[in-house]
């Protein structure tokens, strides 16, 4: 496991490798962004959910997922009550809107080969309701630009999310017993390949390790919440959840210790946030810090 750990990291400092070199620019992350969330993770998903053994307890997830994400962005944003809308709004943006169709789902399918994508991707519903619809809402809500908040972009951004429809068609097909053929999968089995390099050399791109001195006490704040209330939620989880299922009670421990996911960016933009500096810089930090979590958790728990 540990070696599989290192071809990551070493993926991840080719992409960064790349960009330095100005082989690669940071603007092609965009397109590398829309190749793995279109194609390579969609195949992915179909590959791992055509015959995968889905049980309706697994519902769980989600719906555990959209409640942490409600309570984890209240409390954070409680503790920005002296600061301005904007950072308010910027902090409860941040908080419980996690990165895990890019940086997730290839270390998941590392450490857990046969289950995780199945466990993951159910949360992934409930995280993906929790991107583009309560972090939306909150970003519209803080906002102090001159867009306001849009149910229509909401509902259209849920609907194109197509890493969510594949879940959504795929548990809908297994459930009902239906299966795609073997050649199909085949198909999907080899685009599914590229998804963890593809996904490692994106986050390399991304990277970026300039430091904004007047906001680090802010990212710092932010940075204890975000893994502290993880934490403890997980640890909550592990213990009082009344569930018999350990991998519902492992994917939520780890994937509230997940860095802050990409679509922070975008609306800060469309809602005019000035805050670019310390959403940026934060979530640089969260990917590094979420590496060295799962690297060590993986190391001792698995």
């Amino acid at each position: 496991m540990t070696g599989k750990f290192v071809i990551i990291v070493l993926l991840i400092a080719l992409g960064y490798f790349l960009k330095r070199v100005k082989l690669l620019k940071e603007d092609d992350s965009q397109v590398l962004a829309t190749l793995v969330l279109n194609v390579t993770l969609p195949a992915l998903v179909i590959v791992n959910l055509n015959k995968a053994d889905l049980d309706i307890s697994l519902s769980i997830l989600p719906i555990m997922m959209v409640i942490y994400g409600i309570v984890a962005k209240i409390i954070a944003i409680s503790f920005f009550l002296k600061y301005d809308n904007e950072m308010r709004g910027t902090i409860g943006m941040m908080m419980a809107s996690l990165n895990i169709g890019l940086f997730a789902y290839p270390l998941v399918q590392a450490i857990w080969p046969k289950v995780g994508m199945v466990y993951f991707g159910m949360a992934d519903i409930g995280g993906a309701i929790v991107m583009f619809g309560i972090t939306y809402f909150v970003a519209g809500y803080f906002s102090s630009g001159d867009n306001t908040f849009n149910v229509k972009f909401l509902l259209v951004n849920l609907l194109r999310s197509v890493p969510l429809m594949t879940y959504l068609i795929m548990f809908g097909l297994n459930m009902s017993n239906i299966h795609i053929p073997g050649a199909a999968i085949n198909f999907f089995d080899v685009l599914s390949k590229a998804n963890m390099p593809l996904s490692m050399i994106l986050l390399g791109l991304m990277l970026n390790f300039r430091i904004e001195r007047k906001y680090l006490p802010i990212a710092f704040k932010y940075l204890l919440i975000h893994y502290g209330f993880g934490i403890i939620a997980g640890l909550l989880v592990y213990f009082f959840l009344p569930v018999s299922d350990q991998m519902i009670k492992t994917t939520l421990m780890v994937i509230w210790l997940l860095p802050i996911g990409v679509a922070v960016i975008p609306y800060s933009l469309q809602f005019k946030y000035r805050t670019m500096p310390i959403i940026g810089m934060t979530t640089n930090m969260t990917i590094l810090i979420s590496i060295v979590i799962l690297y060590l958790y993986q190391m001792f728990f698995v």
